[in-house]
């Protein structure tokens, strides 16, 4: 068993079922441990306590509606777990980006949906917080890319976030039939690391095992991502192994732009990302 556990966040979106069937094919021959996660909101946080200790009226309002509504998403994902019994499922309570951290940082990766990574649904601050402050790995699962792993794309420039991108893909990497290293070279790049040039990472990867080419091009004034979707396009990559590189603002998190331009493409190819 190259994964101990993949942690999948759930919330009880219509589109759930969907992903999850994806995350079923990513890992049917894995033989991994799958964890369904959800974090309900805690009503404690809705309740408006008076200066003498007394719980406000539309306070307790709030958090009956709360709960009933928090009961109501549980038992529809139970509904949708139940047509993956391979899938265990779990509940706890709390902030999603302060619980989902916590529980994730035990696990091998975060496995999102590309919506989630994108910013556009519920569990997306808690995905932000696990990726760039827990540095927790993710697979993110777009809608409209490939369910194989067969292809699979390493974008390379020597930094410890694609470092260890690569680390948590190695057990896809083993089983990939194909893998390419790219590296965009000139303008932008930094050379300073000792392991930046990708025949390092190529003698590295052969010490699992793991056969990969190497395809460089220059940057030319391009966006970075731009010409990674390109390259992944060009050889028609199911996974892109990528560092993800953002930092933390008043509790609000910037992507950059190489990383949102990856996360917020529609298409293939799915990512495997580290900060």
């Amino acid at each position: 068993m190259l994964y101990g556990e993949l942690l999948v966040p759930v919330a009880g979106s219509p589109e759930e079922a969907d992903v999850l069937s994806l995350v079923a094919d990513f890992t049917k021959d894995l033989a991994v441990n799958v964890s369904l996660f959800y974090c309900a909101p805690d009503p404690k946080d809705m309740l408006m306590i008076s200066a003498d200790g007394f719980v406000a009226g539309v306070g307790a309002t709030l958090v009956e509606n709360l709960e009933k509504t928090t009961e109501e998403i549980w038992e529809r994902i139970k509904k949708t777990a139940s047509n993956f019994p391979k899938f265990s499922l779990e509940r706890a309570t709390g902030s999603i980006d302060i619980i989902l951290p916590e529980r994730a940082v035990i696990s091998d990766l975060l496995v999102v949906s590309g919506k989630c990574a994108s910013g556009k649904c519920i569990l997306s601050n808690g995905f932000e917080e696990t990726l760039l402050e827990a540095r927790v790995p993710a697979l993110v699962i777009k809608e409209n890319a490939s369910k194989s792993a067969d292809n699979i794309a390493i974008a390379w420039d020597g930094s410890s976030q694609a470092a260890r991108a690569v680390k948590a893909a190695l057990p896809f990497l083993k089983r990939a039939k194909y893998v390419t290293i790219l590296q965009i070279t000139g303008d932008a790049a930094v050379t300073g690391s000792i392991i930046y040039e990708p025949e390092v990472l190529q003698k590295v990867l052969a010490k699992h095992e793991i056969k990969a080419d190497i395809l460089t091009q220059p940057q030319n004034g391009k966006a970075t991502g731009a010409i990674l979707l390109n390259l992944c396009e060009k050889i028609a990559a199911d996974i892109l192994v990528s560092g993800a590189y953002g930092h933390s603002r008043a509790r609000e998190f910037v992507f950059g732009g190489t990383s949102r331009s990856l996360l917020k493409s529609d298409n293939r190819p799915n990512l495997i990302i580290s900060h």
